[in-house]
């Protein structure tokens, strides 16, 4: 059980690596193999750079990939909603009723 969610981490981040790589293409409207190389080589480097990455790959995921900005949101961002009903379970999990002693 506890490979799946890393193998499901992992192939998000290669899909986020693409995103992230046609993104930095498209923006310097590379069309030969020395641009694309070039691409390749910043969208190594700015995938794991966390807010420049993600608006990187979200330009990339609109743009090169024609998406819908929520998709490419939900691509970048998908760990804000779990985290926040992690977030929000753990506060009911902890609550105590009124007038409980400790």
């Amino acid at each position: 059980m506890r490979l799946l969610p890393r193998i499901i981490f992992f192939l998000v981040g290669i899909f986020q690596f693409f995103a992230v790589w046609d993104g930095v293409a498209y923006a310097l409207g590379a069309t030969s193999f020395l641009g694309k190389a070039f691409a390749f080589f910043v969208g190594i480097i700015l995938t794991y750079i966390p807010l420049i990455g993600s608006a990187v790959g979200v330009y990339g995921a609109t743009h090169a990939w024609d998406w819908s900005l929520a998709k490419s949101v939900l691509l970048f961002f998908w760990y804000v909603p779990v985290f926040l009903l992690m977030m929000i379970g753990s506060y009911f999990a902890n609550r105590r009723p009124r007038g409980s002693q400790l």
